[in-house]
């Protein structure tokens, strides 16, 4: 049944976000033998090929990010370039293509998940809406990461080596499976663990090889660093952050916010990597640290939340699944505006029921 809901929204053009017309944008480039993470689309416009290569000409005034350079690592470019090949020029076709790598993919969890877990957990991924309409409907590639990290986990007591592989596809179509590597060096052992992180950068640099460029480097990181001091939506202590630095000093302090919180983000995930010894209660504590601490919190990025808890008896990324929907009253009109009392009451619930949870499961733990 969670396969079938997946199934209904596999001819439907994603409604909630527009970042799969830069999916579509990256892929054509790619299978025309274009470098996605040297070219800026505003600048590429200007190109005499422009529409012989993109096709649809509309596809630019949909991007979202027209002058950064693409974030998006070398798996989801082949994905990308995969489904822009076997479309042959329809946006239509090229979204159905992206989809079934997310419908595979999708599948394959749910099979993972349903040999570790009872029935009722497995259900709650399963008919999770907002990971239907946010991973197949939105087409999130969320479920890739998930997936793979799945298998990572699956066979890493039979073989480190191809679970590092699988890991690093992880990391190859999302960075961020990368801030739990302290974790999983704690879990392993320092000298295993070093190991393991070894060969996962190993195939991780073998991934980006063929896009290799001198300006690569600081192109893709300067995005992303954009991305991290620019951008800022649905977010919870960071928002009371930026509320003092407006009383304080008058104006939005996201640029020193936000190295200051990644700051204690990082130190954080080494102090929960430490102390913790069960593997998905400190990636679960890792990732919530994480999100508390962005500046910018989609919907869509709950998933991974939703998808660790589910091996764990913690529950409240599951009430923020239903929650983090409140974000998108943000665009109720063609002028961008978050309303922050729905931001506020997000959460404070949701940070109600994770405290309550914790403090329950600590008390028991130390009886």
């Amino acid at each position: 049944m969670g396969i079938f809901f997946r199934l209904l929204l596999l001819f439907s053009i994603p409604a909630l976000s527009d970042d799969f017309y830069r999916f579509i944008w990256d892929g054509r480039l790619l299978i025309n033998g274009l470098n996605p993470y040297t070219i800026l689309p505003s600048e590429f416009i200007k190109d005499i090929d422009y529409q012989r290569i993109i096709g649809d000409k509309n596809i630019f005034q949909y991007l979202n990010s027209p002058n950064y350079y693409t974030v998006y690592p070398p798996f989801n470019q082949f994905t990308f370039a995969v489904a822009a090949w076997f479309s042959s020029g329809s946006l239509f076709g090229n979204v159905i293509g992206l989809r079934v790598f997310i419908l595979l993919a999708e599948i394959g969890t749910l099979m993972c998940m349903s040999k570790k877990n009872t029935e009722a957990s497995v259900m709650l991924y399963a008919f999770n809406p907002l990971i239907i309409l946010e991973l197949t409907g939105n087409l999130h590639f969320e479920a890739v990461v998930i997936l793979f990290l799945f298998l990572a986990y699956k066979v890493h007591k039979k073989t480190l080596l191809l679970s590092a592989f699988f890991f690093a596809c992880a990391v190859s179509t999302k960075m961020l499976p990368l801030i739990i590597i302290p974790l999983i060096i704690k879990h392993l052992g320092i000298k295993k663990g070093v190991i393991y992180a070894s060969i996962v950068s190993i195939f991780t640099l073998l991934f980006f090889a063929p896009f290799i460029d001198k300006m690569l480097v600081e192109k893709l990181f300067s995005s992303v660093n954009l991305y991290f001091q620019k951008f800022e939506f649905n977010a919870s202590i960071y928002y009371l952050v930026r509320e003092i630095g407006f009383q304080i000093y008058g104006y939005n302090i996201i640029g020193t916010a936000g190295k200051v919180l990644a700051f204690l983000t990082f130190s954080g995930i080494c102090l929960i990597s430490w102390k913790n010894k069960n593997l998905f209660v400190g990636a679960l504590g890792i990732l919530t640290l994480y999100f508390a601490m962005a500046t910018t919190v989609h919907p869509w990025y709950a998933s991974t939340l939703v998808a660790v808890t589910i091996f764990t008896r913690f529950r409240y990324p599951i009430f923020w699944s239903y929650l983090i929907f409140l974000s998108y009253a943000a665009y109720q009109t063609s002028l961008y505006q978050e309303n922050l009392w729905l931001v506020f009451l997000e959460y404070s619930l949701v940070f109600s029921i994770m405290i309550y949870e914790f403090s329950r499961w600590s008390t028991e733990d130390s009886r």
